[in-house]
């Protein structure tokens, strides 16, 4: 489903990819391609985030695991547990070209306390012992303010290993675990990847709209007109 994307932006998501498809440059091809349809900020974040080129979001796909009983996890925390709170805070959620679902979220929630974080905290501490990993290790950004106060929440509150990593990103992709985040290159450097938010929402918060990017692009080429 994507008819809540303004015709504008649809024709962009397609253009956008045969561009990278292309071979132009990232950069340039999203300020072509915003500037030929009047994008928004907001606008520009979707294509950003949630389309790439073919390749890559197949690669993506193609490292993505079904499910993870017995297996070793980590988890990208702050990505994972925020993706959840914009489902709860009815943000609007996006199901991009490589299968993952991102949020256009531009900053992190400091407060941990706050009712959807604890909301969101709980249902990912309730799907991780549903999968049934043989451990989930999360790691926080040390960098993020009181992210010390939030591994220790996290820990005490919910039985869950954390760790801080100056680089989470560095810490996730070395960990030789399946990882579990929406970061793009992060998906792109793992080995095994899983989409834990997507998990949790569909599984818990299933009311929650997911708009279907991939969709658009399953007519191929474009641009020209």
């Amino acid at each position: 489903m994507y008819s809540s994307l303004r015709a504008e932006v649809q024709e962009a998501i397609r253009d956008y990819r045969y561009l990278l498809n292309r071979g132009y440059p990232q950069k340039a091809a999203l300020d072509f391609v915003a500037s030929r349809y009047g994008l928004r900020l907001d606008e520009r974040a979707l294509l950003l985030r949630c389309v790439h080129r073919s390749s890559d979001a197949e690669s993506v796909r193609s490292k993505t695991v079904g499910g993870v009983g017995g297996g070793y996890l980590v988890v990208d925390g702050y990505n994972v547990v925020l993706t959840v709170v914009s489902a709860i805070e009815g943000r609007q959620l996006f199901l991009c070209d490589d299968g993952f679902v991102r949020d256009l979220r531009s900053s992190y929630v400091k407060d941990f306390d706050s009712p959807n974080v604890t909301s969101s905290l709980e249902l990912v501490a309730e799907v991780l012992k549903t999968l049934r990993p043989a451990e989930a290790l999360v790691v926080l950004d040390k960098n993020v303010s009181w992210s010390s106060k939030h591994a220790e929440l996290i820990r005490e509150r919910y039985d869950l290993r954390t760790a801080l990593a100056v680089k989470a990103d560095i810490e996730v992709i070395g960990s030789g675990r399946v990882v579990c985040s929406s970061d793009f290159v992060i998906l792109m450097k793992a080995a095994k990847v899983f989409d834990l938010a997507q998990y949790v929402v569909r599984s818990k918060l299933p009311y929650v709209e997911i708009v279907d990017i991939g969709s658009l692009l399953e007519g191929g080429p474009r641009l020209p007109d």
